[in-house]
């Protein structure tokens, strides 16, 4: 089955289709201000968002969608929390995936083609490029990171007794490597992929374009979020503003143990909603009597405003809130994040731009990270680093969308 090649220009408002992982939201967080910038430069492009969101989120991040397609287009690698891949259900899943992948390009590129997309932007499923690229369209991938390297350095990982998957007629290491090799052909076939800072290397790829870092700042309202607190709790002493998120996958967090004071201000936690509301119902996991676990609704701000209004960030390492809090010049205390290729970029760039220290998931567990965090509070704002990735990638995206009137 084949497709014939678009033909360019056209008198149609261009036609720009993003997909986005559905393996967590920081691909959304990622995509999101490109194509914004875009329509600031392309003010009547036509949007389609391709992604498994609920569309609150989806909107929360885009602005003015023209279609919502709630599709996953990849899963990534399944997890069993935030922290640690499910390595034995992550391979039976490709498989099963591949297994049926000649039909679904075939079934997309047509689905594109009729509904005239200009270009393809990936975040970074590479089924919806396949697709594109079967359909002769345009398409650009957008990512610190790529599902081959990530899959390839898992079954680095693999050991012959994991689940007794090495002895499974249905799936062998060979079978893995030659997914990741069809996964990888087809980012390379991708017209570019765009690597925001911090990125993987992926050299193998031949062609990566560097940009700079790709976020959406928040804005500083630290004394509002500070009133609103003290409001809630009816004091008006100084306090820390912490904020503590492991983004969109599962975490285990027992706050009874966190410290509660520090150079004699008390520490309010801001945390997920979800952990607010597990605290309420179990009363072990509360901090003692102190009123210092709030959830993030309770502070009437949005989470990239909420990223630069605290005075220091507990999170997991992840593109999204690590760009976030560069941006914001906020300090970071990240909790360590072992066999996950893209944890080295990660920390290296945050190291080499930012206030920030490593703990581990035991020492986040047991409360004992009160050293860290006053070392942070101490050092306070760093210069921001700027999310210059933002146009640099949105003025080469609209060199594929530009039409003669």
């Amino acid at each position: 089955m084949t497709f014939g090649v678009r033909l360019y220009p056209r008198k149609k408002p261009p036609h720009l289709l993003l997909a986005v992982s559905s393996h967590g939201f920081g691909h959304l967080s990622q995509a999101a201000p490109v194509v914004n910038q875009l329509r600031k430069l392309i003010p009547d492009l036509r949007l389609t968002v391709r992604a498994a969101f609920p569309e609150s989120q989806i909107k929360k991040r885009i602005f003015n969608p023209d279609v919502l397609q709630p599709v996953a287009d990849d899963f990534g690698m399944i997890m069993r929390d935030a922290l640690t891949i499910d390595l034995s259900a992550s391979l039976k899943a490709y498989e099963t995936f591949h297994a049926s992948m000649p039909d679904n390009i075939n079934r997309l590129a047509q689905d594109l083609m009729n509904q005239q997309v200009d270009l393809v932007l990936s975040d970074i499923p590479y089924l919806t490029l396949a697709a594109a690229q079967k359909a002769g369209i345009p398409s650009v991938a957008l990512c610190c990171l790529n599902w081959a390297d990530i899959l390839e350095f898992a079954l680095t990982q693999f050991q012959p007794d994991d689940n007794g998957i090495q002895t499974n007629q249905d799936f062998t290491i060979e079978s893995g490597l030659r997914i990741v090799d069809a996964i990888r052909s087809i980012y390379r076939k991708a017209d570019h992929f765009l690597l925001p800072a911090p990125s993987m290397p992926m050299t193998t790829l031949g062609n990566t374009i560097e940009i700079g870092p790709i976020c959406d700042p928040g804005m500083n309202q630290r004394v509002t979020l500070a009133s609103r607190i003290n409001n809630q709790i009816q004091q008006n002493d100084e306090s820390w503003l912490v904020l503590v998120g492991m983004g969109g996958m599962p975490f285990e967090l027992n706050p009874k143990n966190w410290p509660t004071h520090l150079s004699g201000k008390t520490i309010h936690y801001i945390v997920a909603n979800q952990i607010a509301e597990q605290c309420a119902r179990d009363p072990a996991r509360h901090l003692g009597q102190s009123p210092s676990l709030f959830a993030e609704t309770q502070t009437g701000l949005s989470y990239s405003d909420l990223v630069a209004s605290v005075d220091l960030i507990i999170t997991k390492p992840g593109y999204g809130m690590f760009a976030e809090a560069a941006a914001a010049g906020m300090p970071v205390l990240y909790v360590e994040r072992l066999n996950w290729p893209e944890t080295e970029a990660l920390t290296g760039w945050l190291k080499s731009v930012a206030h920030c220290s490593e703990i581990s998931t035991e020492t986040l567990q047991r409360g004992d990270f009160g050293r860290q965090m006053q070392h942070l509070l101490q050092l306070g704002r760093y210069t921001p680093v700027p999310p210059s990735g933002n146009l640099q990638a949105a003025t080469l995206l609209a060199g594929y969308l530009r039409v003669t009137k």
